[in-house]
């Protein structure tokens, strides 16, 4: 692995070299988002447009990538100097747990909190004879596509009631055609891990097969919050789904943007500036931004990058 070890090396240190052509072009400042089409995408767009316009001699890119997975991996390799990444991810990814099993991306730092966040919806047949994940036991899930985090989120929660991954099969769709297989019968449920209301899932309701979105004891789910405290609590009402006839209790993943721990303390205390001098801007670039303020932009799960730190202290929000 020692040539492995170099060539990481190598990348990492060309991304953060200045670069030499000259000192009028302005050195950039990659971001990584998703693949098109999610909500990932167009709020990194918005974020390299505001870095562009506000932050003197840097320019944003926008690097199409796999997602909340992908980027953190990206990021340690030293391709990325920001990206985003759902905080259960970048939780996991810093430590080295679930999917980066023993690879701690120790490079990662959280620049703020509080994009959107995806609501986990569990979506069930209302005459499937499912009502908890244990019934789950030797059913089919659409567990959502490869590289989102809802796959990681169901499998704990399959290990908090006792079951393991084992105990199903799991069916990696996206949550559009893992909707469409529920309703075809190809899957006895399907995972939406997405803003409210979800567009598949309104249309769901209004179709002609009753559909249920499964809800958790407020024990349990509180009791797993406090095992897993980048974990929001939800409520589904009909405010979200006209049909739907009680509360449903679940869970939220917030998200949030990364940053390299080698970009230099003062463009990442620029890049933050940016962002909340010039909130209400950032916020018109995509809705997922518009849950983002300065008072809960520093409910990391992560080490926040000094930088981060910097602006936030001087605002108050950081002691």
């Amino acid at each position: 692995m020692p040539c492995l070890a170099v060539k990481v090396l190598f990348m990492s240190l060309c991304l953060f070299l200045p670069q030499a052509a000259g000192a009028a072009q302005k050195e950039l400042f990659t971001v990584g988002s998703a693949p098109l089409g999610g909500t990932y995408y167009p709020a990194a767009v918005g974020l390299a447009e505001i870095i562009t316009k506000y932050v003197p001699g840097v320019e944003g890119r926008v690097e199409v990538t796999g997602g909340t997975l992908h980027n953190p991996v990206l990021m340690q390799q030293g391709e990325l100097h920001l990206g985003l990444a759902n905080a259960d991810i970048a939780h996991s990814a810093y430590h080295g747990l679930g999917p980066f099993d023993g690879n701690k991306m120790s490079d990662l730092r959280a620049l703020f909190i509080g994009l959107a966040p995806g609501v986990v919806q569990y979506v069930v047949g209302a005459d499937s004879g499912i009502s908890h994940i244990r019934d789950l036991k030797g059913k089919r899930v659409a567990v959502g596509p490869q590289g989102n985090s809802s796959s990681m989120l169901f499998i704990s929660l399959l290990e908090f009631y006792g079951l393991s991954h084992t105990d199903v099969t799991m069916n990696f769709l996206s949550f559009s055609d893992g909707v469409n297989a529920l309703m075809d019968g190809h899957v006895d449920m399907a995972i939406v891990q997405a803003g409210l209301p979800a567009p598949g899932l309104q249309e769901a309701f209004a179709g002609t097969k009753g559909i249920k979105i499964l809800s958790f004891p407020e024990d349990d789910r509180d009791n797993f919050i406090r095992n897993y405290p980048y974990y929001l609590p939800m409520t589904i009402t009909s405010a979200h789904y006209e049909r739907i006839e009680r509360e449903v209790i679940t869970f939220a993943t917030s998200n949030m943007v990364l940053i390299h721990a080698e970009v230099k303390e003062e463009h990442a205390y620029q890049i933050t500036a940016a962002v909340f001098e010039n909130l209400e801007e950032f916020r018109a670039a995509h809705p997922t931004i518009r849950s983002v303020t300065l008072t809960e932009a520093v409910d990391v799960p992560i080490p926040l990058h000094p930088g981060a730190s910097r602006y936030f202290k001087e605002k108050g929000v950081l002691k």
